[in-house]
């Protein structure tokens, strides 16, 4: 790739002191569906949720599975700029400050929004952040701690870091490491200084928002610089209504919430590509009374825990067994409506929607989620469809946001744990 001269981008800005500020927990934002106010129905809504999962399955294990025989890695799957993410936030840039939409980004690490004078820039809802007209932005030196951690450095020009920052959808980004003042929150707004990718050259799809927001593990990511406890969404199951990001301690976050709380450790990424990224280790699935003889093989890699993906994507051993599970129960045949990626079964005489299902739990280690109908299955009364919002793929599990909605679900980073607790999401 080639980028362009930066000389006069680096030279034409102006420079001011770093900003130190106290954070405070109890910062309350709201993510927003991708899909909000585009009145899809239920059917078309599931048909691009099922490729958006595709799409970021194929991102996450061709990266850790390179000679992968996942179908979703083939040509078959639009393996290009995709945009395959699920939910935005907002927060303001600037002095004065300015909003804009951020992909939440669990996967990955770094902030960045694009900038003028930009050379090249993708589709983005709002005006591109002008440093010039900031009095709080500044560019930051190559001795910087957060230019040395970031591993995706490109090069040095005139002793400012230069970042060079990519995705497995060939979405990316190329400037200055800088930094400004953010302001986050909905009703009580906080100000604090962050450290952020100013992307002059960019390209991708940033899927109708201004920048990518990484939740990792990372020290230059959004929650390590924000030095919370942890963080918590609650993901309504209704896309067109917010959902509340919340961080602080679990004392904090779950003060409103009385179902019991519970926990899993995170554990060490099998790869070191993926060190950021949050790992739970997953145990066995129970379908109705019967725990599930699945090779405790399938599970040893962990399973990532990713606000990216829609669907909880299961390797293919234990998918064939919890399929074989649900319809000894279930007893219902496969429709030919099924979208591509997804089972979808027939139920013409009876409503879907009154077809008893067997009861689901999640297993890990120290926890038990315990899966409502809406987690796993979408009923489709109209259609005389019945689909279950799972995924085969055929190297790792990934725990999606359809199995997470209408649950506080928080990253304990303090205690390097998850944790969580049904609610109902819409009224916390």
């Amino acid at each position: 790739m080639h980028y362009i001269p930066l000389i006069f981008f680096l030279t034409s800005l102006i420079f001011s002191p770093t900003i130190s500020t106290n954070i405070l927990n109890g910062v309350t934002l709201e993510l927003t569906h991708v899909d909000y106010g585009r009145q899809l129905t239920k059917f078309e809504h599931l048909k691009i949720c099922a490729l958006r999962s595709q799409i970021r399955t194929a991102y996450l294990t061709a990266r850790l599975f390179p000679n992968s025989k996942n179908p979703y890695n083939q040509a078959n799957i639009p393996f290009h700029p995709s945009g395959a993410y699920e939910y935005v936030l907002e927060f303001s840039m600037g002095t004065p400050p300015q909003p804009y939409t951020f992909i939440l980004d669990t996967g990955s690490d770094l902030i960045w929004t694009q900038c003028k004078p930009c050379k090249q820039c993708v589709k983005q809802p709002a005006p591109l952040f002008e440093p010039t007209k900031s009095s709080t932005f500044s560019l930051l030196p190559c001795s910087n701690k957060m230019c040395q951690d970031l591993q995706d450095r490109e090069q040095c020009i005139s002793n400012q870091c230069i970042y060079s920052y990519s995705y497995g959808d060939l979405t990316y980004s190329y400037g200055p490491l800088s930094r400004e003042i953010f302001t986050l929150g909905t009703t009580n707004k906080v100000k604090m200084p962050f450290t952020f990718g100013c992307g002059i050259q960019n390209g991708g799809d940033l899927n109708n928002a201004s920048g990518i927001a990484g939740f990792g593990r990372a020290s230059y990511s959004f929650v390590s610089q924000l030095g919370v406890p942890g963080f918590s969404y609650c993901m309504t199951d209704n896309i067109n209504k917010k959902s509340p990001l919340k961080f602080g301690s679990q004392a904090e976050i779950y003060s409103n919430i009385f179902a019991p709380v519970q926990t899993t450790p995170f554990i060490p990424a099998f790869s070191q590509d993926y060190s950021t990224v949050y790992f739970v280790s997953m145990t066995g699935i129970t379908v109705g009374t019967t725990w599930l003889k699945i090779p405790r093989s399938v599970f040893a890699d962990g399973t990532i825990v990713d606000s990216g993906t829609a669907f909880t994507q299961m390797p293919e051993a234990a998918y064939n067994e919890f399929r074989e599970a649900f319809l000894s129960i279930v007893k219902l045949p496969f429709s030919k409506e099924s979208p591509e990626g997804l089972e979808c079964f027939s139920s013409k005489k009876i409503r879907p929607s009154r077809v008893k299902v067997p009861n689901v739990i999640f297993h890990f280690q120290g926890m038990d989620m315990h899966l409502p109908r809406k987690n796993y299955v979408m009923d489709l009364d109209k259609k005389g469809l019945m689909c279950l919002t799972m995924q085969m793929t055929s190297d790792l599990f990934i725990l999606g946001n359809e199995q997470q909605k209408n649950m506080q679900v928080m990253y304990d980073l303090a205690n390097n744990r998850l944790a969580i607790a049904p609610t109902q999401c819409d009224k916390q």
